[in-house]
């Protein structure tokens, strides 16, 4: 392994590790709310007969002034926490993962995209793959594949607004059915930050593109195009798998082309897979795999890494201007909040606005005063300025100079002290 492909590896593994923790923060939220949410219908329907019988009087006057304030104050939290609690399964994970997500998402500028080609419908094939490629192949890039019974968009995904972040930012396409969809497909392979965002909240790491019966050689072909390597599964050489060999063999000789079967599948001719892969093919770039998703790993890792450095300049130098920026936006996350959130900033001793002290006097008069908050507010400014340098050479980086608008935006509101 040379050095290319040892730091390929290494970063891999690092951003592999960054993205779990990603999705085990999400879910913990998503829980957490699901609880809440749960014990707050629970207690309310409990509760519901007394508020029943007691609403009529409430709104009547009949009831005493201490019983009357705690009635009402009782009425807005059932309708107020569950909207707020629902707000905070958006905004509290986002917050809690933007420090680990925005290296990811700012700094992998050019993911390797794989295309995994596949035998429809094949439960047993189909999940020792999933396995394969959440092990060994979306550690290094985006994987595309065709969706089916097996391998589809989960259903809290298609219904975003039930699991807040989990499903939000997950990767989700309309099915395609035109040459439009097509045409849109390939644009949205192309949005590498917007990927990268669904790539650290998925679970499997896979994006499976529905696509109607008409149109799924059309979806194929748009993601060869636009893919860096391409993994197919050989244990079934029917017609249609037939036709996505065929066109495989005809792409570019630099791109990585990969070979998978089944050890536990009915024997296939050497022969035939020869006459259908190639000798070359089939001597150097077949492995197989076992139902629990086991394959030549060190064997297959060495292949995939080798194609993706083979593929990428040897001579390009890191961006320090966009990994500065980047380094500069996480180290200043939290003070910025810390202005705009008040509470925020007192719970975790952050540099904060002076509070409203004196009724008679602005509080950003007092603010002027607190060379600490000033110091944040004045670093997220050259932090702003560093990423809208750095974006030009580093598109990724306009998602955190938009997030840097946003908190700089919100840090005045802060001053108000609520």
């Amino acid at each position: 392994m040379n050095e290319i492909e040892a730091r390929l590896t290494l970063v891999a593994r690092w951003r592999y590790r960054t993205s779990l923790f990603i999705t085990c923060v999400i879910v913990a939220v998503a829980a957490l709310f699901l609880v809440t949410l749960g014990y707050i219908v629970v207690i309310g329907l409990l509760d519901l007969p007394y508020i029943l019988r007691s609403y009529g009087a409430y709104k009547r006057g009949e009831m005493g002034l201490l019983e009357a304030t705690f009635y009402g104050l009782g009425l807005e939290l059932m309708i107020g926490m569950p909207i707020a609690i629902y707000a905070a399964l958006y905004v509290l994970p986002f917050l809690l993962t933007l420090p680990a997500s925005a290296a990811i998402v700012a700094l992998w500028q050019s993911p390797p995209r794989a295309l995994l080609l596949r035998p429809f419908n094949r439960g047993q094939l189909s999940h020792p793959l999933k396995r394969i490629v959440r092990r060994n192949i979306a550690l290094y890039a985006h994987v595309y594949t065709l969706s089916d019974a097996d391998v589809n968009v989960p259903a809290y995904v298609r219904i975003p607004l039930l699991f807040g972040q989990l499903a939000l930012f997950s990767f989700r396409m309309r099915t395609i059915r035109s040459a439009q969809h097509v045409a849109s497909l390939g644009r949205a392979t192309e949005r590498t930050w917007l990927r990268n965002i669904n790539w650290c909240m998925a679970i499997g790491k896979m994006f499976p593109v529905a696509t109607s019966d008409p149109h799924w050689r059309e979806v194929v072909d748009c993601l060869l195009d636009r893919s860096t390597m391409v993994i197919v599964d050989v244990t079934r050489l029917r017609e249609n798998v037939m036709w996505e060999i065929d066109r495989v063999r005809r792409l570019d000789a630099r791109r990585g082309i990969l070979y998978l079967i089944s050890a536990e599948a009915p024997d296939v001719a050497e022969d035939t897979l020869a006459q259908a892969l190639g000798q070359e093919a089939f001597a150097h770039r077949l492995y197989r795999y076992t139902r629990d998703g086991v394959l030549e790993h060190e064997r297959f890792t060495a292949a995939l890494v080798g194609s993706i450095a083979a593929q990428s300049s040897s001579d390009r130098k890191a961006d320090f201007r966009a990994i500065g920026a980047t380094f500069a936006f996480v180290v200043g996350l939290l003070p910025v909040l810390a202005l705009a959130f008040p509470v925020f900033g007192e719970s975790v001793w952050l540099p904060r606005w002076t509070g409203w002290e004196n009724g008679g006097i602005w509080p950003g008069l007092a603010a002027v005063a607190n060379w600490g908050a000033v110091s944040v507010a004045t670093f997220g400014i050259v932090t702003w300025l560093l990423l809208l340098a750095a974006a030009w050479r580093a598109p990724n980086l306009w998602f955190l100079l938009v997030i840097q608008t946003l908190l700089l935006l919100s840090a005045p509101v802060g001053m108000l002290d609520w």
